[in-house]
């Protein structure tokens, strides 16, 4: 189908920022920074209600985002601006977006008026009348542009949401229980989807570095895997003949963009190890965009259809057995924070020291909790397993804590001189 020269000339511009970003050997979906990010209508989020852009929109509000910088995810047109009783910044540029129309009212003319009038028909579910509609043959496409909220004067701009690991860990455990392709964990490095055998094989999930890559790595090869005959039937997957194609870079584009969706909605990022292993294709993407730039919103569109089978099809079952095994996991771990916090009393008999060694476990630990990189559910006993090989000196604390947080922080070497050697006793299991 061939667009509006406006229309494809937006899409122009936007496959060039990607082309542009992929050659610099980070694409806009590698960003760690999506989480909490679907992008959203801002006048139904002021009235507490959710709508969110997806497929082609979510592509050029995403990558609109990463290029501005802004961290707000919610959008809204000039006119909805003003309605709302705000005011845009001066100088704020808007994105352009698309809305596509698929149907049209059916009309009959009115024997008293001799005009066109919608037709109406009851609404079964609601009792409502409702325009009767009529399928396009051709839909209609439109360009509408938006403005995010951070260009917006006065405006409450929107607060990060705490992550709720346990429930993020439910939910990617449903989707591994209820994959539709089998999964083996029979690999030493490799992981794969077979469609000859609809089978996935990765490395077993104790050989990961963190939980959080071992879900984002099998959340990959699943959205692989929905592209299968008997699921979503996708033409990149069925006619892909080995790597180093161009229906294989097709293929891997769709996967890794389903994967930046359940980024947005479950924080499932990638790790270094997995930009590494998918550098092969950046050359390739960037010839099959500049060859087709409307190739990426068939990506998108077809990511956004296999993101929804993952999550009607896997992540939204219902498991209670799987829910009760993690109440016992987190209480596991509540134990454990008890037990650190029991050692640090048994063993500190200068208050004041006390006092630091605790604040300093709790400063830890909340980082551990709240980073993404890091979802070990035992991440306590880590941290004691740590100070028991390291020596259990007072450096030891910090080389543990540092081992298995992605950021860095300082604390004072003389108070951190003061703390007390933890000894063999007190950290036996």
């Amino acid at each position: 189908m061939a667009f509006p020269n406006k229309i494809q000339n937006n899409r122009n511009e936007l496959v060039n920022k990607i082309i542009k970003d992929i050659k610099s050997g980070k694409p806009f979906f590698w960003n760690e920074g999506f989480f909490n990010a679907e992008p959203k209508s801002l006048i139904c989020t002021l009235r507490n209600e959710k709508r969110l852009y997806k497929g082609i929109n979510n592509l050029f509000l995403t990558v609109s985002a990463y290029v501005n910088g802004f961290k707000d995810s919610r959008w809204a047109t000039f006119k909805q601006i003003e309605a709302a009783g705000y005011k845009l910044k001066k100088g704020s540029k808007g994105t352009h977006i698309e809305y596509w129309q698929y149907t049209i009212d059916a009309m009959e003319v009115n024997p008293k008026t001799g005009k066109k009038e919608p037709i109406y028909e009851i609404d079964e579910t609601t009792g409502k009348k409702r325009k009767i509609q009529l399928p396009l043959k051709i839909p209609i496409v439109k360009n509408y542009v938006v403005f995010n909220a951070e260009q917006i004067e006065g405006i409450e701009l929107e607060t990060s949401p705490k992550i709720n690991h346990k429930n993020i860990i439910k939910d990617m455990e449903n989707m591994l229980q209820h994959s539709e392709a089998k999964i083996y964990y029979d690999q030493n490095n490799r992981n794969y989807y077979s469609p000859s055998t609809d089978e996935i094989h990765v490395v077993p999930r104790d050989k990961f570095y963190d939980i959080n890559d071992f879900y984002a790595t099998c959340a990959h090869e699943i959205a692989h895997s929905t592209g299968a005959k008997h699921r979503l039937n996708r033409k990149s997957l069925i006619e892909n003949d080995g790597f180093g194609n161009t229906m294989y870079a097709k293929e891997e584009l769709r996967a890794e963009l389903t994967s930046m969706f359940l980024n947005q909605k479950y924080n499932i990022k990638f790790n270094q190890k997995h930009y590494e292993n998918h550098a092969a294709y950046l050359q390739n993407w960037v010839d099959v965009l500049k060859n087709d730039p409307n190739e990426i919103f068939r990506a998108a569109t077809e990511a956004e259809k296999a993101m929804t089978y993952i999550e009607e099809k896997m992540i939204n079952v219902l498991n209670k057995n799987l829910d009760n095994n993690l109440e016992v996991e987190y209480e596991n771990i509540d134990n454990i924070n008890k037990k650190i916090i029991d050692i640090i009393q048994s063993n500190v008999q200068d208050k004041k020291t006390q006092s630091t060694a605790k604040q300093y476990l709790a400063k830890a630990k909340n980082l551990l909790k709240e980073n993404d990189n890091i979802w070990r559910k035992d991440f306590d006993y880590e941290i004691v397993e740590a100070l028991i090989a390291e020596g259990r000196t007072p450096n030891a604390v910090k080389l543990a804590i540092k081992k298995y947080s992605p950021y860095s922080f300082t604390l004072d070497d003389n108070k951190l001189s003061k703390l007390i050697k933890l000894n063999q006793k007190g950290l036996s299991r």
